[in-house]
């Protein structure tokens, strides 16, 4: 995951873009105390899983997702993660990408919320 964040990074640069990494790899208590952030936020878990997941379900514990920015470096990636591995995987999340596919591999659809 690093290696292909990295080309990633490398790849935007050489085109003039910035590709910062916001959030990566998270612990589990700091996953959960996001979840219940979340919960507070939103009125419920189901609310809140639309945004936040909890830790047994979140990649980022996993070390198998980042959040990038800025905006323009996020939508740099949605075009072009493909080529390094990396795929936005929800509508609601323009900075969400995960290893959903093989380097040069076509990415799969993303999904509606988290």
């Amino acid at each position: 995951m690093a290696a292909r964040v990295d080309e990633a990074v490398h790849a935007a640069a050489e085109q003039g873009i910035e590709l910062v990494v916001t959030s990566g790899w998270r612990s589990y208590g700091r996953q959960e105390q996001l979840f219940w952030e979340a919960v507070d936020k939103h009125g419920s878990e189901e609310a809140a899983g639309r945004w936040v997941l909890p830790p047994d379900e979140s990649m980022h514990v996993r070390g198998l997702a980042v959040d990038v920015g800025p905006p323009e470096a996020a939508a740099w990636l949605a075009e072009n993660g493909w080529r390094f591995g990396l795929c936005r995987r929800y509508d609601n999340e323009p900075w969400h990408f995960e290893p959903t596919t093989s380097p040069g591999g076509t990415c799969p659809g993303t999904q509606p919320t988290v």
